[in-house]
């Protein structure tokens, strides 16, 4: 796991170190400050609405493209089932593919975006900010608590929301520590005892009231979310899936009878 997450980090550093060769950071940071950019939506209040909200991923290279035309026209069919986020993924080596695809959606679909990459770098957020970003991914396993802390800051400077992911008790505390207001919390490789939606409430009791929540992974039905929203989820990531599957999710977070906080 260690050897596969250092050459993941590898692959990343590398394609920022590409990005700036052509766009230098001065350069970027200078963009990401300009007054005509739209303002970035407040992410961590769509959370704290009612029921139990859905990010639905978009992943261009797991499409079949069997239900929706293209990025815009499945953005728009998350946006008007009632979704609260698209996040948009990104695969390594194809950030050209989420710059154009992103512009495309925020030019015609009313919908937050969160950009699914791995952030470690500062270069990494203000090209965010250009690209018309709304939150960010920020895992605490790939840096070092004063790393977390600085990169949160500069996220929320720029106006977008940090969304600090973490996998268990210790990386939670460090969300808590580095001022997180919104963790995503991944359980997937959970292998004790608990249920997932258990071993996510068990980290939960770590986070102040006022942090929002957010499954990462291991929501697929409508009955599983209402089981992580019965233990304090305030929304569920979904990955790439079919748009069917989606709105059942999103019906079932909006559904009279979801507990929410």
């Amino acid at each position: 796991m260690v050897a596969t997450d250092n050459r993941i980090l590898k692959e990343v550093a590398a394609e920022i170190s590409a990005r700036e060769a052509k766009l230098p950071f001065q350069e970027v940071k200078a963009k990401s400050r300009s007054s005509h950019l739209p303002a970035a939506v407040d992410v961590r209040s769509v959370f704290f609405s009612s029921g139990c909200n859905v990010v639905a991923a978009f992943d261009r290279f797991s499409s079949d493209w069997s239900d929706h035309r293209d990025h815009v026209d499945f953005a728009d069919a998350v946006a008007a089932c009632g979704a609260a986020m698209l996040a948009y993924t990104v695969r390594r080596g194809q950030f050209d593919w989420a710059i154009r695809d992103i512009r495309d959606i925020k030019a015609k679909v009313n919908i937050p975006i969160f950009l699914g990459d791995l952030i470690i770098d500062p270069y990494q957020i203000h090209e965010a900010r250009v690209m018309g970003v709304d939150a960010l991914e920020l895992p605490v396993w790939a840096m070092d608590q004063p790393r977390l802390e600085s990169l949160i800051d500069r996220t929320e400077s720029l106006g977008m929301t940090a969304i600090v992911s973490v996998r268990n008790p210790a990386e939670a505390h460090c969300a808590v520590t580095s001022g997180a207001s919104v963790v995503a919390i991944d359980v997937t490789g959970y292998t004790g005892s608990m249920t997932l939606p258990e071993a996510f409430s068990k980290i939960c009791q770590l986070l102040p009231a006022e942090i929002a929540r957010i499954v990462l992974g291991g929501c697929w039905t409508p009955k599983e979310l209402m089981t992580f929203a019965r233990y304090s989820a305030d929304a569920v990531f979904v990955p790439h899936t079919k748009l069917a599957s989606t709105k059942s999710l999103v019906s079932a977070g909006m559904h009279p009878a979801c507990p929410s906080r």
